[in-house]
């Protein structure tokens, strides 16, 4: 700990107890969480598994993980601790106990654009509501779409409070009475689609802990010391269910800066932070504020402080007094303005001038040094800004400006659907499919073989509408979209071995393409586009879906690091948690506005009291844009074009901090002292699976960059799902048997079912049934014969985690036994016993090695269970010898080296795996 500072090292070494962390901008509170971490580990010989550390997002939770394993020995298994978002670790709590949940097995997690449509296409089901006109009169929604998004906000809002909340539970208000019917219906259309949503995930969570003292108890038994990053930003029910895991122990640290709560529209309250201290006795719970900001120059911290000092706070912040911690390498202002009293096309230049000449004088070396942070992307003074630099030979990197449907990729693959599916429809009446239309003929009538395909798709909807008795089919909007890179006209969208984000954003923008196809077929039950369906499945795509996800300004994709040879434009709450050497702060023409809507007042009314109503759009604005100031490391930059009259800008409220700023041109900033800092590379660790990663890549590199880099979706086949449908039922019988529950063999027939069942509302694909008949066949035989196996049960579904130097590999063995002071694994197979079972060896001795290590015991065998072979075939023997081992891990190093280092060579491809697979002749033509 000799690299901490005292206050720092008071965290790491307050374990016991409560702890409260305020810490500022550039604190290094990640750093500090690290070694709490591995101290608790390291010296007090804790588990891994009885550690509870939160963060906000899904980037800071895979930065803890590698940063902790490299803080302790390759040889700990830090699988088991309960480490990642919050929602991801009540889904583990979830799943651990799904038996008290109303979720049964291949549960649905919708996001949030999911839950939008779910919510749709239920709202038959809502007007019928008692109070639904009465509440409907108090928005300003029309149509069933925006009706959805009103009624999503609120159940939301429900699921962030918790239902035991005194103001909606006492209330008297028939809007908020229409609101609790509204939820209660809601939930139970969830429970009948076996879904849940991501509010409602930290709700069922608290649910069973809360309802069920037993399943409590193994919790509280089992986590001892909790830790909860980004503690301004969690809501009501969140912290209710950490002081209910936290128990009697108390062993809770929160960590966290309340100046930067800027969450509030997600349901969060600054107040968990401002009054945690008040839900322990006084002196009980231990308050540490790292004040030490090593990111930001001192005159920056300063700036940042005067804008805080802008309003009246009285008691709702606390006080902080923030210094630097790093030399003050500038001998120059830190905090300026880029002022224009003029138009649009003289601030575009003055911008261009200031970037390129820090560039062309060397202070900084790649445009990524410079951040450009906005309240919103809505303002088209940005829009106009970023294709001036762009034409201008500036690159932008601008994830969220709402252009996904407008970039060329994707009005291309919307035109080449257009054109099979436009016949005797009005869609190219919208202005924008025509578009989409004229764009993508124009590049398709130059390819013979697109042509030919969709002349024989459209011969076949033909025959679809004029013959009743039409056998026709054309697969699903998928495999529409798969066929596609069978094409020239398409191929030049894509590239599987560009490295550069930016250089190849049409890549990953199909990749999300894709997605949005995979969820609208199953959505829709389509595996298949007939006679039946036609008419309904394509005028619900084109009439309403598409235009849904382009009314809400879709985003490309995102890096989670900053792309190199770009400027970055990013809203300021994208840019929470960020750092850069450079800040450009936009959207000074904004201003709190202190609504006094119907909306407004029901939302008070939900909400228990904290801040006064009259200061909360106040508060946050001041909240908002501190998080904004506070990013900036070497040089903080306020811009806007300056008017006068009815419409000031910047508003008064930036106008006291604003006046005082030298501009850039200005004598007084020393522009020649100035010094940037570099861009840190990120050390992160990369997580990979053996499954979806190790044995895909070995199968094939591109395929791997395909899936995995740029994200395209994977089409669901039949051996998966019978391979899912084996190893859930197979889950529940060892389960049960470890915990020497009497089950029944039609007990699991109905678990089976079930299983099938739920698996099927998340595909397309059904099974023969002959199959699903002899695969429980099968596994009944398992339960009743293999009493060798299932008497001798010591763990199932085993969490794995291989730490190396610079990766991890995760996975999870199906089955441990014990047997006479011996430890056996077993891994269970759906398919065939086939000569190359390289990858399941490779997977077993990693196991093998692992859970040795865990349980201080030599395993002495691991064996493959194929299921549905005979008898002489089940059960495959794997050496697991030290000599398989060590050759083992000196491969998966190999592996994992190509793949960090972007080796997708084709060349080592085995051809015979070409032949079904539907990128064969996209290879054929590119490499």
């Amino acid at each position: 700990m000799e690299n901490l500072n005292e206050r720092q090292k008071e965290v790491v070494n307050q374990i016991d107890g409560p702890v409260l962390v305020i810490a500022g901008p550039g604190s290094g509170k990640t750093k500090t969480m690290i070694e709490r971490v591995a101290h608790i580990l390291n010296q007090k010989e804790v588990e891994p598994e009885n550690i509870l550390l939160a963060t906000f997002t899904e980037k800071a939770s895979k930065e803890l993980i590698s940063r902790i394993s490299k803080k302790i020995k390759n040889t700990m298994d830090i699988s088991g601790m309960y480490i990642g978002t919050i929602h991801s670790i009540c889904l583990r709590i979830i799943d651990e106990n799904l038996e008290y949940s109303f979720l049964e097995k291949n549960y649905k997690i919708f996001d949030d654009l999911e839950q939008r449509f779910f919510i749709y296409s239920k709202i038959k089901e809502f007007e019928k509501i008692e109070g639904y006109r009465e509440f409907i009169l108090t928005t300003e929604s029309s149509g069933a779409w925006k009706k959805a998004g009103e009624f999503q906000k609120w159940i939301d809002r429900i699921n962030e409070e918790g239902l035991s909340n005194k103001k909606i539970v006492d209330t008297t208000d028939e809007n908020i009475k229409f609101l609790k019917r509204l939820h209660k219906r809601y939930v139970e259309l969830l429970r009948e689609e076996n879904g849940v949503d991501f509010s409602n995930i930290q709700l069922e969570c608290y649910r069973i802990l809360s309802e069920n003292p037993e399943v409590l108890r193994k919790l509280q038994e089992k986590i001892k010391y909790i830790m909860i990053d980004e503690y301004q930003d969690t809501n009501k029910i969140q912290e209710k269910l950490f002081f209910l895991i936290a128990g009697d122990r108390k062993n809770i640290c929160v960590v966290g800066d309340d100046d930067q709560g800027i969450y509030r529209f997600r349901g969060a309250t600054v107040r968990n932070i401002l009054e945690f201290q008040k839900n322990f006795k006084e002196g009980e719970c231990k308050k540490v504020e790292l004040n030490i900001n090593y990111r930001s120059n001192q005159d920056i911290i300063e700036f940042c402080e005067n804008w805080m000092e802008g309003t009246n706070w009285d008691n709702w912040r606390y006080k902080k007094e923030i210094i630097s911690g790093r030399e003050d390498i500038n001998q120059c202002s830190g905090v300026v303005k880029i002022s224009v009293n003029g138009s649009q096309r003289q601030w575009n230049e003055k911008i261009y001038k200031f970037i390129s000449y820090l560039k062309a004088s060397r202070k900084i070396d790649d445009y990524n040094q410079i951040a450009f942070l906005f309240r919103s992307f809505k303002d088209s003074k940005i829009k106009y800004l970023v294709e001036y630099l762009e034409r201008n030979g500036i690159k932008v990197y601008c994830p969220r400006s709402g252009n996904f449907f407008e970039r060329d990729e994707i009005r291309f693959v919307i035109g080449f659907l257009l054109c099979i599916f436009h016949q005797g429809k009005d869609y190219l009446l919208e202005q924008y499919y025509n578009e989409c239309y004229i764009y993508a003929r124009k590049e398709i009538v130059l390819d013979e073989e697109a042509v030919e395909y969709i002349k024989d798709i459209r011969e076949k909807i033909t025959d679809m509408v004029e013959n009743e008795n039409s056998q026709e089919k054309i697969g699903s909007f998928l495999d529409i979209f798969y066929n596609l890179f069978n094409f020239k006209c398409f191929l030049k969208y894509i590239n599987l071995f560009e490295e550069d984000i930016l250089q190849n954003r049409t890549t990953y923008n199909l990749g999300i393409f894709s997605d949005i196809l995979l969820k609208f077929d199953i959505l829709c039950k389509i595996k298949d586009i007939n006679r039946e369906n036609l008419k309904k499945v394509s005028d619900y795509f084109f009439n309403y879906h598409l235009k849904y996800l382009k009314e809400i300004k879709l985003h490309e994709y995102e890096s989670e690091e900053t792309p190199k040879g770009a400027v970055s434009f990013l809203t300021i709450h994208q840019a929470k948690g960020l750092e850069f050497p450079i800040v450009i702060i936009g959207s000074l023409d904004n201003e709190p506005h202190v609504f006094d809507t119907p909306q407004k007042k029901l939302e008070f009314e939900i909400l228990e009291e904290f801040e006064p109503k009259s200061k909360v759009d106040i508060y946050d604005f001041y909240r908002l844009y501190y998080t904004g100031f506070s990013r900036a490391k070497n040089l903080l930059a306020l811009t806007c074009i300056e008017s006068q009259g009815d419409y000031k800008v910047p508003k008064p409220i930036f106008k006291k901090v604003y006046d005082e700023l030298n501009d850039i041109r200005s004598e007084n900033f020393k522009y020649h002292r100035l010094e940037i800092d570099k861009i840190d590379e990120s050390k992160r660790k990369d997580i990979f699976s053996f499954t979806s990663h190790i044995a895909l890549y070995e199968k094939c590199p591109l395929l791997y960059n395909f899936f995995r880099k740029y994200k395209f979706v994977e089409k669901s086949t039949r051996e998966a799902i019978v391979g899912v449908l084996a190893h859930d039922t197979l889950e529940y019988i060892n389960k049960n048997l470890k915990r020497n529950n009497l089950i029944t063999v039609e007990e699991i027939k109905e678990e089976y079912y079930k299983n099938y069942n739920n698996i099927l509302r998340q595909n397309t694909i059904k099974i023969d049934e002959k199959i699903i008949s002899k695969l429980l066949e099968n596994i009944i035989k398992y339960f009743t014969e293999y009493k060798n196996i299932t008497s001798f049960i010591k763990e199932n579904e085993i969490k794995i985690s291989f730490i190396r130097d610079n990766y991890i590999i995760e996975g999870i063995a199906d089955l441990v036994l014990e047997k006479d002071g011996e430890i056996e694994i077993i891994d269970f197979k759906t398919g065939r016993v086939t000569q190359d079972i390289s990858s399941y060896e490779a997977q077993l001795r990693i196991y093998a090695y692992l859970i040795g290590e865990k349980y201080k015991k030599t395993v002495k065998r691991a064996r493959l269970f194929y299921i549905n072979e005979r008898e002489d075939r089940k059960l495959l023997e794997i050496d697991i010898s030290q000599e398989a081992i060590t050759e083992t891990i000196k491969n998966f190093d190999i592996v994992t080296n190509k793949i960090l280092n972007n080796y997708f060579s084709y060349e080592e491809l085995k051809k015979e795996r070409c032949e079904n697979c539907f990128l064969r002749k996209y290879c054929e033509k590119t490499l």
